[in-house]
């Protein structure tokens, strides 16, 4: 079995923006990683470089000898007389004969009919390596993946689980930070207000005395 791919401190700063900083990770063999986040957040930029294609990463990333890796880009540019889906499948094919260890897709179904899209499932639940696929997919993320790398806000957040119940743990998340918030205003026009009648009575306090100093 390959031995474990380290990354080790990744980050990713582009056009003066940072995407994420000091990602760190540990890839077993048979993990089944998502990648997900905003559109420029840097997902395509981390699969490359992860597939040995281009790396404009700051950081380390280990990877065993003898890993084979098969990789299908977001955008396949050769066979332009194909469809976008026949390109696809044409680049998959391809990847899938090197038998690879680590199997990269870049929103494999962006381009995919209902056939193709099924056939694509069936085969990433056969397929018995390591699998990292960028995607939007709920379907897909959901049947064929089970731990989360989110890039928000700067980090890349680690979720071991199904796309569905990082959803529900998300929106909970955001839920108590948002009745945290309310709280929180709350208590701050309460505190505003008793501001606001100590000054009052202040003032009156005041005006009171110079009234009695004038008679």
């Amino acid at each position: 079995m390959p031995k474990p791919i380290k990354l080790e401190n990744l980050s990713l700063t582009f056009n003066h923006k940072i995407c994420f900083q000091n990602f760190s990770a540990v890839i077993s063999y048979g993990d089944r990683i998502a990648v997900i986040g905003n559109n420029g957040s840097g997902k395509t930029a981390l699969v490359k470089a992860i597939a040995g294609c281009e790396n404009i990463l700051e950081g380390e990333i280990y990877i065993p000898d003898g890993i084979i890796t098969g990789y299908v880009p977001q955008t396949v540019e050769s066979y332009p007389q194909l469809s976008g889906g026949q390109r696809f499948n044409k680049e998959l094919s391809l990847a899938l004969s090197k038998n690879p260890d680590l199997l990269i897709l870049d929103e494999p179904t962006n381009h995919l009919d209902i056939y193709n899209r099924k056939s694509l499932m069936g085969m990433l639940g056969r397929f018995q390596g390591t699998l990292i696929v960028v995607s939007h997919d709920e379907e897909l993320l959901n049947k064929n993946t089970d731990i989360l790398w989110h890039i928000d806000n700067g980090k890349v957040k680690i979720f071991n689980g199904k796309y569905r119940n990082y959803k529900t743990v998300s929106s909970s998340v955001r839920n108590s930070l948002e009745e945290e918030k309310r709280i929180l205003e709350q208590e701050r026009k309460t505190v505003h207000k008793k501001l606001m009648k100590q000054q009052e009575r202040a003032s009156k306090s005041r005006k009171g005395g110079e009234k009695k100093r004038e008679e």
